[in-house]
C-alpha cells in the first residue's frame, strides 16, 4: 500500500530521490533512500499502455504543467524462493494483476488507554471515494534475463465483475492501493494520477487481506444482479488518467541463456573449423628445395665449362658455330660422366625429387604394375623439366611466358548469373555458377548461403541444410544462416535445436528485427505465448526506433540541401532603388510516366562501345582474348543509333486490361507535361509491419513454411485492413507453390487497393508468361515498366519481355527488343542479356553493333552455343570464311540445341558457299 499522495502541478526534476514508505521519519534527508534515484526512460522503451508515438504529447503534458499526484515511494520485499515459484505461477495463469487506486482521509487519532483491532481500525477509516483499478500485464517478467517491467497503466472504474473476469480471481483483494490526498482537493477531472516508482517485488494476492475486502458477496458472481454503476470512478476516463509503475526485481525470474552458453551450443551441434594453417614442409617447399638443387647443380655445370673453355671465351677463339658448339657440348657430358661429376648430381637431386613424389604426388607405396609406372615416370619426367626450365629462366634472367590471367568475373556476378539461371529454370546452369564461387572460396559463408537458398529452391531440404550448416561452420555468427537452420531443424521436428539457432541468431545481433520476428513465429508455434508476445513486441519496438533515426537523419540531410540552395545576400548597395519583385519558379515538368525507356540510354545517342567500357572495361582487349583470336576486332560503332527513341513512340503502349474490371488508369495514355510541385519540407516514416518484412526475407530464401505463418499474422494485426502489398507477397508464395488460380485472385484484390503497384503487374506478367500467353505477358510487362517504382525483379521483367518482342519478328519489335536488352545489361549486364542486344541488331542487319554486342556476352560466358551460332552468321555474311568456320565449330561442340537457329545457318552457309569445313 502506498500513501501520502502529494499533489503537484510543476513539471518534476529530471532526476529526483525516491523515498522510504515511512512517513515518520523526522530527520532531516532520511526521507529519501541513499544512492536510489528515480531513472526516467523513454516512453516508447516502456512496458505499459501508454507507450505510442500518439501518447507522448499528453503523457508530457500531463506529467508537465498538469496537476497530478506524486508518491516517488520505493518499497522493498525479500521473496523466498517458494513465493517466487508463486509468483511465477500466479503471472502464468492470469497475465494482468489489479492496482487499486482510492482517495480515503486519513484515520483519527488512536483512542487513548489501549490498543485498536484490525476490525475496528478498519470501521474508524474515512469512506472511499474515486475508487479504480489499474491493470497491469505482469507478463514480461516470464521473458528470459527480464529484471524491470515499467510503465503507464490506464486506470479503470473499479467494478468487481470486470476485476473477476480481467484476472479470473475469485478472491476480490487488489494487488496494489495507492491512496490519494489529504482532504478533497484531489479530484480526478484535473489530476492525472500517477505513481512514479515502486521498486521490488511482492507475493501479491493475500487471502486474508482484509485492507480492500469487498461488500459484495461471492454469490454476485453466480447472479444476474447488475453491478451499480462506478459514477465516480468514470471521471478516471473522462480524465484519461493514468499510473506510472515499476516493479524491478534484483534476479530475473527465468535465466537467460548467457551468450557463452549459446556459442558453445551451437558449436556442439555444428563445430567451427579452423583455416588450416599452410604447411612448411608441404608440396611448395618440396619445390622450393628442387629448385635450390637445380641453381646449385647449374652453378657447378658453368662453373666446370668456364673452366674447360674459359680462356679461348675471354681470348675471343671461341667458334659460334652449330657443329662447334655441338663438339664443346660433348666434351663436357664426357668430363662429367668420366669425372663422376653426373652421378654425383644425380644424388644430390634424388632427394629434393623424392620429397616432390611423397609431398606433391602422394606417392608412398609402390605401385601395382609396370604400366601405372610408366604412367607416373611420364608424368613425373614432364613436371621435373618444366620446373627446371623455370628456374634456368630465373636464373639467367629469361622473362618467364605471360601467366593466364585470371578471370575478372566476381562473386558478385557469378551469383547474378545464378539468379538469372534460377529464373530460366536452368538448374544444371545455376549449379555450375553456385559450385564455381564454392570454388574460388570455401571459406566465405555467403557463398554456402547462396547455395542453400538454392537447394531450398528446388526442395531438397537435406543439401539446403548442409550448406546452411557450412556456413555456420565457417562463420559462427551468420545471422540468416543461423536462421534458416533454425527454420530448417523445426521443420524436422527438432525444437529444441531450432530454439538454440533462433536464439543464437538474436543474442549476436540483438537489434535485428527480423531475428526476433521469426524466433516469435517459432515461439507461437510451440504455444509458448508469453515468449511469442515478448519477441514481437521487441521486434516492433526495435524497428520503430530504426524508422525514427531514419527519419531524424532525412530530416538532416533535408536541411542541409535548403540551407545548401540559399543563395548568397547581394551587397545593401545594389538593393537600393530596386523595385521587389516576386518570381515564381519555373514549373518542374515530368514526363509521362507511360513512357517506357531505357533511363539514361535513350535519347543520349551513346554507343555500345561507351556502354561495354563502363562495365567490363576495353572492349577490343577482351573481344580478343574471348574469341580467342578468330574474330578482328570490330570498328566501334553506335549501337544506339536508331534504338535511343522510347519504345512508347516507337510503338504506343496499349491499354493493359484491368484484372479487376476497372478503367485503365492514366498511366497507359501518354498525357500533357505536368508541373510537379516543390517538395515538402518534413518527412513522413511509414511504420512497416515486421511480418511483412518477415514474410519478403522468407520468400527470397524459399523458406516458405514460416513464410506462410507470417502473411498469417499480417492478416490478423492489420487494423485498417489488408494492404495491396500483403495481396502482392500472397500472390508470390501462390505462385512458388505452383497455385496460380489463387494468386491471381490475390493480384485481383490487390488491383482494388491500389492500381499503380508495379509488382502487381509484373506478377501478373509473370503468371501470363508461364501460361504461354505472350500477348497478355507483355502488356503487363510494359505496364511494370511505366511507373516511377521500380517492381521487385525488374531484370527478369526486361529479359522476358525482350523475347517476347524477340518472337513477334517485325522490324519495329526488333527495335524495341534492343532498347530492352540495353537496359537490362546496363543495369545488371550477363551473357544473356548482351546475347538478346546482339540478336537484335542482327535482325535490324546492324552488323557491327550485332558483333560488339555478341563479343561481349562471349566475355561473360564463352560456353553458350547460341553465341557463337549468331557469331558464325555475322562472320557469314561479313565475308570472313576462317572466322565463319571456327565459330561454327564452337557452336556445334557446345551442341547448339535451337533446331531454327542451326538450319539458318546451314542455309547461309549453302547461300554462300562456305563456313561448313565438311561440306
Amino acid at each position: 500500500m502506498f500513501t501520502n499522495g502529494i499533489l503537484k502541478s510543476e513539471k518534476e526534476p529530471s532526476v529526483r530521490p525516491k523515498r522510504w514508505p515511512v512517513s515518520n521519519i523526522t530527520a532531516i534527508g532520511a526521507q529519501n533512500i541513499p544512492d536510489s534515484f528515480i531513472e526516467i526512460c523513454p516512453f516508447e522503451d516502456e512496458d505499459g499502455e501508454l507507450n505510442r508515438k500518439e501518447d507522448v504529447a499528453f503523457r508530457t503534458d500531463a506529467e508537465g504543467e498538469k496537476k497530478h499526484v506524486m508518491w516517488n515511494i520505493e518499497r522493498r520485499y525479500f521473496m523466498e524462493p517458494e513465493a517466487l515459484q508463486r509468483l511465477q505461477k500466479h503471472i502464468a495463469e492470469s497475465i494482468y494483476s489489479p492496482v487499486e487506486i482510492k482517495r480515503q482521509p486519513l484515520a483519527p487519532p488512536a483512542k487513548a488507554g489501549g490498543k485498536t483491532s484490525k476490525t475496528e481500525k478498519t470501521e474508524e477509516e474515512g469512506p472511499v471515494s474515486f475508487q479504480g483499478v489499474a491493470y497491469v500485464n505482469m507478463a514480461p517478467l516470464l521473458y528470459p534475463g527480464v529484471k524491470r517491467i515499467r510503465g503507464a497503466y490506464a486506470i479503470h472504474p473499479y467494478n468487481e465483475y470486470e476485476i473477476f473476469e480481467k484476472t479470473k480471481r475469485k478472491n476480490r483483494d487488489a494487488s496494489g492501493v495507492a491512496t490519494g490526498l489529504k482532504g478533497p482537493s484531489a479530484h480526478p477531472r484535473n489530476a492525472i494520477n500517477k505513481v512514479k516508482e515502486e521498486k521490488g517485488t511482492k507475493e501479491v494476492f493475500k487471502k486474508n487481506s482484509v485492507t480492500l475486502k469487498s461488500a459484495i458477496t461471492d454469490h454476485l458472481f453466480d447472479s444476474d444482479v447488475p453491478f451499480v454503476a462506478n459514477a465516480e470512478g468514470e471521471q478516471y476516463i473522462e480524465a484519461k488518467s493514468y499510473v506510472v509503475l515499476e516493479f524491478t526485481l534484483e534476479k530475473p525470474l527465468v535465466q537467460r541463456r548467457l551468450r557463452e552458453e549459446l556459442v558453445k551450443r551451437v558449436a556442439e551441434i555444428i563445430p567451427p573449423r579452423p583455416l588450416f594453417p599452410r604447411r612448411t614442409s608441404g608440396a611448395d617447399k618440396a619445390v622450393t628445395d628442387y629448385h635450390t638443387q637445380i641453381i646449385s647443380v647449374a652453378k657447378i655445370i658453368m662453373d666446370e665449362y668456364q673452366e674447360m673453355f674459359g680462356r679461348k671465351l675471354a681470348e675471343g677463339k671461341l667458334s659460334q658455330e652449330l657443329q662447334d658448339q655441338q663438339e664443346r657440348k660433348h666434351k663436357l657430358i664426357f668430363e662429367l660422366n668420366t669425372s663422376g661429376k653426373y652421378f654425383a648430381f644425380k644424388e644430390q637431386l634424388k632427394h629434393a625429387i623424392v620429397k616432390i613424389v611423397r609431398e606433391k604426388y602422394l606417392q608412398t607405396v609402390a605401385f601395382e604394375n609396370k604400366e601405372q609406372l610408366q604412367i607416373f615416370l611420364n608424368e613425373l619426367y614432364i613436371f621435373l623439366v618444366d620446373q627446371m626450365h623455370c628456374c634456368l629462366h630465373k636464373m639467367l634472367h629469361v622473362d618467364p611466358p605471360d601467366p593466364i590471367p585470371e578471370s575478372f568475373l566476381g562473386s558478385a556476378q557469378l551469383k547474378h548469373f545464378a539468379k538469372e539461371a534460377e529464373m530460366n529454370k536452368d538448374y544444371e546452369l545455376a549449379t555450375k555458377y553456385h559450385q564455381e564461387r564454392l570454388a574460388r572460396d570455401r571459406n566465405n559463408a555467403e557463398h554456402w548461403f547462396d547455395y542453400g537458398t538454392f537447394h531450398l529452391l528446388l526442395n531438397d531440404h537435406a543439401k539446403a541444410e548442409e550448406c546452411f550448416r557450412e556456413a555456420i561452420a565457417v562463420n559462427q555468427e551468420h545471422i540468416y544462416s543461423l536462421i534458416l537452420c533454425g527454420i530448417l531443424a523445426c521443420m524436422n521436428e527438432r525444437y529444441e535445436e531450432a530454439d538454440s539457432f533462433f536464439e543464437s541468431a538474436r543474442c549476436f545481433e540483438p537489434s535485428s528485427v527480423l531475428a526476433w520476428t521469426i524466433q516469435g513465429l517459432f515461439y507461437e508455434s510451440q504455444e509458448r505465448t508469453i515468449l511469442s508476445e515478448m519477441a514481437f513486441a521487441e521486434a516492433r519496438k526495435l524497428q520503430t526506433a530504426a524508422e525514427t533515426l531514419k527519419k531524424s537523419l532525412d530530416e538532416v540531410i533535408v536541411d542541409k540541401v535548403k540551407v545548401a540552395e540559399v543563395p548568397e545576400a547581394e551587397p545593401e548597395s545594389d538593393k537600393k532603388d530596386q523595385p521587389v519583385a516576386i518570381e515564381e519558379p519555373e514549373p518542374v515538368t515530368q514526363e509521362s510516366p507511360s513512357t517506357l525507356s531505357a533511363p539514361s540510354l535513350a535519347g543520349t545517342g551513346a554507343g555500345v562501345d561507351t556502354i561495354l567500357k563502363t562495365a567490363s572495361g576495353t572492349v577490343n582487349k577482351k573481344r580478343r582474348s574471348s574469341v580467342k583470336g578468330i574474330i578482328d576486332p570490330p570498328k566501334t560503332a553506335d549501337i544506339l543509333e536508331g534504338a535511343t527513341t522510347p519504345i512508347s513512340q516507337e510503338e504506343p503502349a496499349p491499354a493493359v486490361p484491368n484484372p479487376v474490371n476497372e478503367p485503365p488508369p492514366k498511366e497507359t495514355a501518354p498525357p500533357p507535361k505536368e508541373t510537379v510541385p516543390p517538395p515538402r519540407e518534413t518527412i513522413s516514416v511509414c511504420t512497416r509491419s515486421i511480418y511483412m518484412e518477415a514474410a519478403k526475407f522468407l520468400l527470397e530464401f524459399n523458406a516458405l513454411q514460416f513464410a506462410t505463418r507470417a502473411l498469417s499474422h499480417e492478416m490478423i494485426s492489420s487494423d485498417n485492413g489488408l494492404s495491396c502489398e500483403y495481396h502482392v507477397v500472397l500472390a508470390r508464395l501462390y505462385m512458388l507453390h505452383e497455385e496460380y488460380g489463387k494468386a491471381e485472385e490475390s493480384l485481383a484484390e490487390a488491383g482494388r487497393i491500389d492500381h499503380q503497384n508495379p509488382d502487381l503487374w509484373a506478377l501478373l506478367g509473370h503468371l501470363s508468361y508461364m501460361k504461354e500467353n505472350y500477348t497478355k505477358a507483355k502488356q503487363y510487362y510494359e505496364r511494370a515498366l511505366c511507373y516511377v517504382n521500380e517492381a521487385f525483379d525488374m531484370h527478369t521483367i526486361c529479359m522476358r519481355l525482350g523475347s517476347i518482342y524477340l518472337q513477334e519478328e517485325t522490324f519495329q519489335s526488333y527495335k524495341s527488343a534492343k532498347s530492352t536488352y540495353l537496359f537490362a545489361s546496363q543495369r545488371a549486364p550477363s551473357s544473356l542479356s548482351w546475347l538478346g542486344v546482339g540478336i537484335a541488331c542482327y535482325r535490324l542487319n546492324e552488323l557491327t553493333n550485332a558483333e560488339d554486342a555478341l563479343c561481349e556476352a562471349n566475355i561473360l560466358s564463352n560456353m553458350n552455343a547460341e553465341v557463337w551460332g549468331y557469331l558464325t552468321m555475322v562472320c557469314l555474311k561479313t565475308g570472313r570464311k576462317l572466322e565463319a568456320e571456327q565459330t561454327y565449330k564452337y557452336s556445334i561442340k557446345l551442341n547448339l540445341q535451337n533446331k531454327q537457329l542451326l538450319d539458318e545457318i546451314n542455309q547461309l552457309q549453302k547461300t554462300l558457299g562456305f563456313g561448313n569445313p565438311s561440306l
